[in-house]
């Protein structure tokens, strides 16, 4: 079971982070999808209280849906596109996250918190920096996620 869970979501990582690295680069996409999920996990451990304890790439995952109906919801509001279907981007994405975020034994609070940090992220992403700023911010991602595991493994 565990290893279908962990083939189930790097399936679904590479099917929603990719488009995120693609739209922002590598950098910019890697980090705010990171941030996404420590936000998520972070205030669903809030909302939960002493002594939830989350961890889970799925969080991220659904930040970065909510990052790409943000981003889709802007694109909407700044294209030719009529400005009254900007919300179409964002009921698509919160679909998504109802169709594949509440399965059982899922943490609903941190998918539902990733979706939203991400679709903040989305709404507010700055213009993709040069090749040399993705490439540092790819490294300081890396490096991060790699400081987490050893810490958890600790």
């Amino acid at each position: 079971m565990v290893t279908v869970h962990v083939l189930g979501t790097a399936v679904t990582c590479a099917l929603f982070v990719t488009p995120v690295c693609r739209l922002l680069g590598p950098g910019l996409g890697c980090w705010l999808v990171l941030l996404a999920g420590a936000g998520g996990n972070a205030l669903s451990a809030l909302v939960h209280g002493p002594p939830h304890r989350a961890l889970g790439a799925s969080t991220a995952i659904f930040g970065a849906v909510g990052i790409l109906g943000g981003l889709a919801a802007v694109r909407y509001r700044t294209g030719a596109t009529p400005k009254r279907r900007g919300w179409v981007p964002v009921a698509a994405s919160l679909a998504l996250l109802g169709l594949l975020g509440t399965g059982q034994g899922s943490d609903l609070a941190a998918h539902l918190f990733g979706f939203l940090v991400g679709l903040a992220e989305g709404l507010a992403a700055p213009r993709p920096p040069g090749a040399a700023v993705q490439r540092v911010l790819v490294a300081a991602a890396a490096a991060t996620v790699a400081g987490c595991w050893l810490l958890a493994l600790a």
